[in-house]
């Protein structure tokens, strides 16, 4: 029922795993005390090296045949090229997986050489089997794990006039960085896996004449107050527009949005005359 691509692990493979699992059984000391391991004690638990080498392979559902997962080393990979590959480790009765400081316990119900069940978030037990078809491993080669890029560089300049008459010229830089955000979703299989994406930094400027009344770059921690945390670590400032401009000054309007855009909180930027700033959320 083997092959070749399935039953033969390399040193190169081995030797990845030993260190990983070095610098796993570390992070996952403080995730198994009486209620992540189900063990008592307080001697942690090491990783099971042998339970993980039997992993090694592609998994599939038991019932439909479609793929799940590939297990290397101490990594998981995914079929959806999107998700990121977890770090993993079989502790105790615990498959724990590991990815953007999060990491997530999952109950194993049953583990052969060609099965495994696990209990999902969602409390389902899973069912897998490890495949020996050659065309399932072409889910998985050639792949780019790339963190998604969710803007370029953008230049807005704009020209207002106060209520006073002033002319103000406006300038608005949209730049990309390598700050990464780790936003969870959830597989069909109940496993939660992770994306990751590079949020941007945006710069506005107003300018009367030659004189500069307001300059600064803005990132999302300058909402820090206004969104609520659960919402901004898994989000990215996405986008900066003009709003209007009134006796108050310049509202400038920006968007941050959870990396799939289907949730967005907009932020009414305001500065005054003076070059002050103000922050204030118009809607969710």
């Amino acid at each position: 029922m083997n092959t070749p691509f399935l039953t033969i692990i390399n040193t190169r493979a081995r030797a990845c795993l030993s260190v990983g699992l070095v610098l796993l059984s570390q992070m996952m000391i403080s995730c198994f005390g009486e209620s992540a391991g189900r063990h008592s004690g307080s001697q942690p638990i090491p990783p099971d090296t042998a339970a993980m080498l039997r992993m090694e392979g592609i998994w599939v559902d038991a019932e439909t045949g479609s793929v799940i997962l590939m297990i290397r080393g101490d990594s998981i990979f995914y079929p959806d090229t999107t998700n990121i590959p977890a770090a993993f480790s079989i502790v105790g009765d615990s498959l724990i997986t590991s990815v953007g400081g999060n990491h997530t316990s999952y109950l194993i119900v049953e583990q052969g050489d060609y099965n495994f069940s696990y209990e999902a978030l969602t409390g389902e037990v899973i069912h897998m089997q490890k495949s020996d078809e050659v065309e399932d491993s072409l889910e998985f080669s050639r792949r780019s794990y790339a963190p998604i890029l969710m803007g370029s560089f953008v230049r807005r300049d704009t020209v207002v006039y106060t209520p006073d008459s002033e002319r103000l010229h406006l300038y608005i830089d949209v730049n990309p960085t390598k700050k990464k955000v780790y936003r969870t979703t959830y597989t069909d299989e109940g496993m939660s896996v992770s994306n990751v994406y590079y949020d941007n930094i945006i710069h506005i400027s107003v300018y009367s004449g030659k004189r500069r009344v307001f300059s600064r770059d803005i990132s999302k921690t300058a909402f820090e107050e206004l969104i609520p945390s659960t919402f901004l670590d898994e989000a990215i400032l996405s986008n900066m527009s003009f709003g209007r401009v009134d006796n108050s000054g310049c509202h400038f309007n920006a968007t941050v949005c959870n990396p799939e855009g289907a949730s967005c909180y907009v932020v009414d930027i305001l500065v005054s005359n003076q070059g002050d700033c103000s922050f204030n959320v118009l809607e969710y």
